[in-house]
């Protein structure tokens, strides 16, 4: 299928695909430490090695390249995807996979089968790796059954050396005392963490290189946060929020990817924000879902102008500045906008009819100066990541996210019902939305208040 975007940006081929391809392979330091681990275990010929990491953390693509590093010379490997089935189902699996000839049907054949064929390739030389992605998915009996294939061994060795490559709730089966004999054979553990900051900005500039990527493309670095804070530093994830970003540019015609066009993206395709250090608030607000809400928000009423200017310095944010007074002859200081000027009465009580106000000669009509909201005060972003709601109430929808250390303008203060202090601000695109004080502060690095 045509990609819609690559001609625009000048790709070779799709930069942020889903499914694992070791030449897009980005060696992260916690990748490398997988794969250096798993060469240990082969070098220790032990029995059973287990990689484990969230959904979408490299563990398929790092299966795929230790087979790559693997000399086949020396290696009768096997790779098995789906692990839903039964004994004999496996068995067959496992024979296809390493190019056996002749599989049987039986469970009693299936494994004479096998254990034939690993003694034979063991003494050709060969070392036999069973690789099983997916593997919370492996059934107790079917682990049971596998731990019992690791008793074909000779009297100084394991013939066969199997790795499963799990999420976390494998663990978790493991602990079953049930499965005891299985997790004590199991020498080698590795749990594969997220991407750090740096290494998601390296990760999405490699694959816009590799993808051949002419230079016009740009990711800011605002937008690179955003990217890691949603993602949480998963590849898979990051690969998504990115393909994503690309078609909107292509919609705008666009080629650079700041923090509103990520935001965007957040908010569309409803992916919550989590970072790594939480308040008990932040972590309410950030990851709670957005139950839409209606209600109209309540106009803020606002004092004087000239109090703010003596109290708050708010004058400091009026953009553009104040049009001077214009005076005209014999009358007093006219200030722009003003409303229809009326003359006052003549004895008499009788009030003239109201005439507007014309330019002199020469001189262009004065235009009132834009509509200005009186800033409060700043305040700046102090998490990872914050969500803008439309309403300030932590069940409104969200309508956008911000990074940290974004400063924002103040234009109204509300407290709600549970005592908790909204600041209204301006989001990008002209529009108005609510934040919480808990992820915000007065002062720019103030994170850890």
């Amino acid at each position: 299928m045509e990609i819609p975007y690559l001609e625009h940006f000048g790709f070779s081929e799709k930069p942020f695909g889903m499914s694992p391809d070791p030449s897009f392979y980005f060696e992260s330091a916690e990748h490398k430490q997988a794969i250096d681990y798993l060469t240990f275990f082969i070098a220790q010929q032990e029995g059973f090695a287990l990689i484990y990491g969230d959904v979408g953390s490299g563990k398929t693509t790092i299966s795929r390249i230790f087979l790559n590093t693997l000399d086949r010379e020396t290696y009768n490997t096997a790779l098995i995807l789906n692990p839903v089935a039964d004994e004999a189902e496996f068995m067959k699996e496992v024979l296809s996979e390493y190019g056996a000839a002749d599989i049987p049907d039986t469970k009693k054949e299936l494994y004479d089968r096998l254990r034939h064929y690993l003694l034979e390739e063991f003494q050709k030389g060969k070392v036999n790796i069973l690789l099983i992605d997916e593997a919370q998915l492996l059934s107790y009996d079917l682990l049971e059954f596998i731990r019992l294939l690791s008793n074909i061994e000779t009297d100084k060795q394991k013939i066969l050396h199997t790795v499963f490559f799990a999420q976390p709730e494998f663990l978790d089966k493991l602990k079953d005392p049930v499965m005891r004999h299985l997790s004590q054979r199991i020498t080698v553990t590795y749990c594969i963490r997220p991407l750090t900051y740096a290494e998601v900005k390296a990760y999405i500039n490699y694959r816009l290189f590799k993808a051949g990527a002419r230079g016009t493309l740009e990711f800011h670095d605002r937008a690179m946060k955003l990217i890691h804070t949603a993602s949480r530093g998963y590849p898979r994830l990051i690969n998504y929020i990115c393909d994503r970003c690309l078609l909107v540019l292509y919609a705008r015609s666009s080629f650079t990817v700041d923090s509103h066009v990520v935001s965007k993206v957040i908010i569309e395709e409803s992916i919550p924000l989590s970072t790594t250090k939480h308040t008990k608030d932040s972590r309410r607000l950030a990851l709670r879902r957005p139950i839409l809400t209606g209600g109209i928000i309540a106009v803020v009423i606002i004092g004087a102008a000239g109090y703010y200017f003596m109290i708050t310095g708010a004058h400091r944010f009026f953009s553009p500045k104040a049009t001077p007074p214009v005076k005209a002859s014999g009358a007093p200081a006219v200030r722009v906008p003003t409303p229809a000027v009326q003359t006052p009465p003549p004895p008499g009580g009788t009030t003239p009819e109201v005439a507007p106000i014309k330019a002199t000669t020469g001189t262009p009509a004065v235009k009132a100066p834009p509509k200005t909201d009186i800033v409060l005060k700043r305040v700046y972003v102090d998490k990872e990541a914050a969500n803008v709601r439309l309403l300030p109430d932590i069940n409104s929808a969200r309508i956008g996210v911000i990074v940290k250390d974004e400063a924002l303008k103040v234009i109204a203060e509300k407290t709600d019902r549970d005592k908790q202090k909204w600041y209204k601000i301006k989001l990008y695109e002209g529009r108005e939305g609510w934040i919480s004080e808990t992820v915000v502060s007065e002062k720019m690095g103030n994170g850890n208040r």
